[in-house]
């Protein structure tokens, strides 16, 4: 069988920078105690197990502490969230990803020139959670199909996005809308390392029997590229967490196969499962900072 590993894949700038913030912190007596995670940094199970195993606790309020270290995570939060922690005195860690700040700036920056923002994202994903506290002028449209309910805006309007949307699907989106509101202002802000993997595995698709997909079914960069796969490609797809996820799958029904993984998933795994392919071992031996180390591979867009 051969194994093709598409690339970019895994680890992106902005979960890289996530964690060599926190992995500093872990090393630095001087970081106030204790250190809680408001939510999980990244959406990858085994990472935030890794750093819960480091007594980080993972929290989905500051309402019961008043002392110690906040980790904002790669998703970002809105300004009244940090606001709260600032008048709590706790110490800051923010690890928010810097193309959902400049996300934020670009809506912030619209509205108070008077624009309408229509947003696309998932109501119950962390980013769009943190965008949607900046004003009630924030419209969420989490569907195509909801353009058509949307009423006439008197006012201007701009149209941006939750970072890990799929490429296509929002290009799309966009397109609707235009047909609906000539006017509108568009910003495609689906982050590069989304867009890149997302292109990637459609220019691979056809040069493979199969793909498997590497990530954590929580995370939507992740969830993306499985959709993308099986709307846009006629390639069989499967998303698995880990080497023990193969274990059912007959992987001899194929003769080429592509690996890709989510932007927050860790090299290690991805390197477990080609390693455990090619030697027919189907079990993990990673240890908890396996999960953590990102300063070994390339391809981080």
């Amino acid at each position: 069988m051969k194994i093709i590993k598409i690339t970019p894949q895994g680890f992106c700038k902005g979960v890289i920078r996530a964690i060599a913030l926190i992995n500093k912190a872990l090393l630095d007596p001087t970081i106030p105690r204790p250190i809680y995670m408001l939510g999980g940094l990244v959406h990858n199970k085994h990472i935030i197990q890794s750093y819960q195993d480091a007594d980080i606790q993972v929290i989905s309020s500051i309402d019961s502490i008043d002392q110690g270290t906040v980790i904002i995570t790669a998703h970002g939060i809105s300004d009244a969230v940090l606001e709260a922690i600032h008048e709590k005195k706790l110490h800051v860690i923010n690890a928010t990803c810097f193309d959902v700040l400049k996300t934020h700036d670009l809506i912030k920056t619209k509205i108070n020139e008077g624009y309408t923002i229509l947003y696309y994202g998932k109501a119950t994903h962390p980013e769009t959670k943190g965008i949607l506290g900046i004003s009630k002028d924030i419209i969420l449209i989490q569907h195509q199909d909801e353009i058509k309910n949307l009423p006439p805006y008197p006012s201007k309007l701009a149209f941006t996005t939750q970072t890990t949307m799929g490429y296509l699907d929002v290009l799309h989106l966009a397109e609707q809308l235009k047909e609906v509101y000539p006017t509108i202002e568009i910003h495609i802000d689906i982050c590069n390392a989304t867009k890149l993997r997302q292109e990637a595995l459609l220019a691979s698709a056809d040069l493979v029997d199969f793909i498997i997909i590497v990530g954590d079914p929580s995370s939507n960069n992740t969830k993306k590229l499985k959709e993308v796969c099986d709307i846009y490609t006629a390639t069989p797809s499967i998303l698995v967490q880990n080497i023990t996820d193969l274990k059912a799958v007959d992987l001899s029904l194929f003769s080429t196969v592509g690996v890709t993984a989510g932007a927050s998933t860790p090299t290690a795994i991805v390197d477990e499962i080609i390693s455990g392919i090619t030697n027919n071992d189907f079990n993990s031996y990673l240890q908890p900072n396996d999960y953590l180390n990102y300063t070994n591979k390339k391809n981080r867009n």
